[in-house]
C-alpha cells in the first residue's frame, strides 16, 4: 500500500535533484571521455547496423537501443554510450517510486539513492551493456506487479506488466529471475496470488508472450544461436565443483552492490524473519523472492563452474529497497558496525590493479571512517547506509575522473591495465590503414583474435577496401565474429593481422604462402610490474588458402608453438 506522508513532495523533489546532478555528471563522462569501445560494445553496434529479432549472443533490445542512438547523433563511442546514463536514472526513479508505494517517500529516495550510487551502476552508466538495458525495464516490471498486488488496479496496468516483462526478455535472458520471483512471491503472498491468478494476470502474461514471440522465432530460424550461446556460457562442461570460487562470488558481489549494502543485505535476510512483523514482514519477503533466488542461483553456479560479478545484477533493484527498509527500522548494534567495518576494510586487498601496500591503506582508512562514522551516528544501521553511499559517492566520483581524464591520469594511477581494452584502438586502425595504402590493398584482412576484429570493424570504418575476417581455430563459428563468411576473398592476396603468435604456426599451415611483411603496434602504458604494454599486430602476407581440417591430430601439431613471439619483459615481481 502507499503510504503518504507529509514531506513526500520535499523527498520527491530531492530525489530528482540527486538524479539529474548523477546525471549530468555521467554525460560528462561519456561525452568527454578519451576512452574508446570495448569489444562487446563495438559488437552491439555492429548488430545495431541492422535491425533484426535476435543476434548471435544477446536478444535484440541493445542493438536497438545504439541504432536509435547513432542514427540520431552519428557513429562515435559517445553515441554508442550515451543511453546508458539515462536508463540507470530512469530505473533509480523507478525504484524510488515502487519505496515510496512500498513504504514512505522517505524508503523511496534511500532505495533510488542507494542504486544510483551502487559501484556497478557508477560503471554501468559509461558504457553501454545489456544490464543496463534490462535494469529500467526490470524495476518498471518490480513497481509495475507491485501495484497489480495492491489491488484495484485496471487492465492497462496488467498489460504495462506483461509488457515490461515482455520488453526485459528481449534485453537480458536475465529476466527469467523476474518470473522465478513473481512465482515464488504468489506462493507465498496471498495478494499477489490473487492478483495475479485471474483475467488480467492471464492478459499480462499473454502481452508479454506476445513481445516475445518473434525473438523466439528468429532463434528457431537460426538454430537457437542466442539460447545456445547462453547455455555454452554458463560453462557446465568441466569440472563440477569449485568451492574457491565461493570467496569470489562473495567478494566480486561486495564490488557490485557495495561492501556495506551487501554486507547488511546478507545480514538482514538471515535475520529478517527473526526480526520483522506484521506487514513490515510480508514488504520485507516479497522483496526478498526477487532477491534471494537471484544470488543464490548464482552462486551455485559460481560453485559448478564459474560466474561473472554483474550475473547477479538482477539481485540489486529489489535489494536497493529491501536495504533501506532494514536498515531504517534496525535498533544500534555496536558488533553490527564493528564487523562490517572488519570485513569492508579486509576487501580492499582484493581490489586488482593496485599494489598492496595502496590497498592496505585504503582499507585501514576505509575501516577506521567507518568506526568514526559508527560514533557520530550513535550505532544506529541507519548510518551504515549513508556511511556506504559516502563510500560510493567517492569511489564513483574517483571512476568518472579517472576515466574522464584517462589520458592524463591512467599511467600515474597504475590504471594503464585496466584501461587497456578501451584505449589504442583508433591508432591501431590509422597505422593499418595507412601500411594497406603505401604496400597495397589486399583482398581480404584476416586477424586472429576476436576483440581485435571488433576494434578493428568499429575504428576501421571500411577505410580499407577488403573484408575483414576472423580466422577460425575451429570448424564452425563460435563467436558472432567467426559468422562472418569465408567468403573468395581469402584466395587471392591476404593481409594477415596477428596478434597472438601461438595462433601464428597453424595460421601459416592453412596458406601455401606465408612471409612476414611488417608490423603496426599501439603504446597502452605498462602494467604495474613496470613491463610495457604494447597492442602489436605482426603483419604477414599469405596467399593459396586450403585450411587444414580441424582434429585432435592438427590440435597436437600446433600445441606450444609460437612464431615470432615477442621477448619476454624481464622482471623481479
Amino acid at each position: 500500500m502507499f503510504y503518504a506522508d507529509a514531506d513526500s513532495p520535499k523527498y520527491a523533489r530531492l530525489t530528482a535533484l540527486i538524479l539529474i546532478g548523477l546525471l549530468a555528471l555521467r554525460l560528462v563522462c561519456v561525452l568527454l571521455s578519451p576512452l574508446e569501445l570495448y569489444a562487446d560494445e563495438a559488437q552491439y553496434w555492429r548488430w545495431g547496423q541492422s535491425l533484426d529479432w535476435g543476434y548471435y549472443s544477446k536478444p535484440p533490445l541493445i542493438a536497438w537501443v545504439i541504432h536509435a542512438s547513432t542514427a540520431t547523433f552519428g557513429d562515435s563511442a559517445w553515441a554508442v554510450r550515451v543511453p546508458a546514463p539515462f536508463l540507470h536514472t530512469i530505473a533509480a526513479y523507478v525504484l524510488f517510486l515502487l519505496g515510496r508505494r512500498m513504504a514512505s517517500a522517505r524508503i523511496g529516495l534511500m532505495a533510488a539513492v542507494g542504486y544510483a550510487l551502487m559501484p556497478a551502476v557508477w560503471l554501468s552508466s559509461t558504457v553501454l551493456s545489456t544490464d543496463g538495458v534490462l535494469m529500467p525495464v526490470w524495476a518498471s516490471a518490480l513497481y509495475l506487479l507491485w501495484r497489480v498486488r495492491e489491488g484495484g488496479t485496471g487492465w492497462g496496468v496488467y498489460i504495462a506488466l506483461g509488457g515490461a516483462v515482455g520488453l526485459g526478455f528481449l534485453a537480458k535472458y536475465a529476466m527469467l529471475y523476474f518470473a522465478i520471483g513473481a512465482a515464488l512471491a504468489a506462493l507465498i503472498d496471498r495478494p499477489t496470488r490473487r492478483s495475479l491468478l485471474n483475467l488480467k494476470g492471464v492478459a499480462a502474461l499473454l502481452t508479454a508472450l506476445i513481445i516475445i514471440a518473434p525473438h523466439l522465432a528468429w532463434n528457431a530460424q537460426n538454430d537457437f544461436a542466442t539460447v545456445g550461446h547462453t547455455v555454452d556460457n554458463a560453462n557446465l562442461g568441466g569440472e563440477l565443483f569449485n568451492p574457491e570460487n565461493a570467496l569470489k562470488f562473495l567478494a566480486d558481489q561486495m564490488g557490485v552492490f557495495g561492501p556495506i549494502s551487501f554486507l547488511a543485505l546478507i545480514g538482514g535476510l538471515i535475520f529478517m524473519r527473526r526480526t520483522a512483523k506484521g506487514e513490515q514482514a510480508r514488504l520485507e519477503l516479497w522483496l526478498a523472492c526477487f532477491t534471494l533466488p537471484v544470488l543464490i542461483i548464482i552462486f551455485g553456479q559460481s560453485i559448478l563452474s564459474r560466474a561473472h560479478a554483474n550475473w547477479a545484477a538482477t539481485a540489486y533493484p529489489a535489494a536497493s529497497v529491501l536495504v533501506a527498509l532494514l536498515l531504517v527500522r534496525a535498533q544500534p548494534n555496536r558488533q553490527l558496525w564493528y564487523w562490517i567495518a572488519g570485513v569492508t576494510g579486509l576487501c580492499f586487498l582484493l581490489i586488482p590493479d593496485f599494489t598492496v601496500v595502496t590497498r592496505l591503506v585504503a582499507g585501514l582508512v576505509w575501516a577506521g571512517a567507518i568506526m568514526g562514522a559508527a560514533y557520530v551516528s550513535r550505532f544506529k544501521p541507519e548510518g551504515l547506509f549513508w556511511t556506504g553511499l559516502g563510500l560510493h559517492a567517492a569511489l564513483g566520483l574517483g571512476m568518472v575522473v579517472a576515466m574522464t581524464f584517462a589520458n592524463a591520469l591512467s599511467g600515474p594511477l597504475g590504471l594503464d591495465n585496466a584501461f587497456k581494452r578501451t584505449r589504442g584502438w583508433d591508432e591501431l586502425s590509422d597505422k593499418l590503414a595507412a601500411f594497406v595504402e603505401q604496400s597495397g590493398t589486399p583482398s581480404a584482412v584476416m586477424v586472429d583474435e576476436r576483440e581485435i576484429w571488433h576494434g578493428l570493424d568499429f575504428y576501421l570504418k571500411d577505410r580499407i577496401d577488403a573484408p575483414l575476417i576472423l580466422w577460425r581455430y575451429n570448424e564452425g563459428a563460435h563467436s558472432f565474429a567467426e559468422q562472418q563468411p569465408m567468403t573468395d576473398a581469402l584466395d587471392g592476396d591476404v593481409l594477415i593481422a596477428s596478434y597472438r603468435p601461438n595462433r601464428r604456426p597453424a595460421i601459416a599451415a592453412d596458406f601455401e604462402r606465408f612471409e612476414k611483411v611488417g608490423d603496426v603496434s599501439v603504446d597502452l602504458g605498462e602494467r604495474s610490474n613496470g613491463c610495457p604494454l604494447t597492442r602489436q599486430l605482426v603483419l604477414y602476407r599469405a596467399s593459396g588458402f586450403d585450411p587444414l581440417p580441424r582434429s585432435q591430430d592438427w590440435v597436437d601439431r600446433f600445441d606450444g608453438e609460437t612464431l615470432d613471439a615477442p621477448e619476454p619483459c624481464p622482471t623481479n615481481e
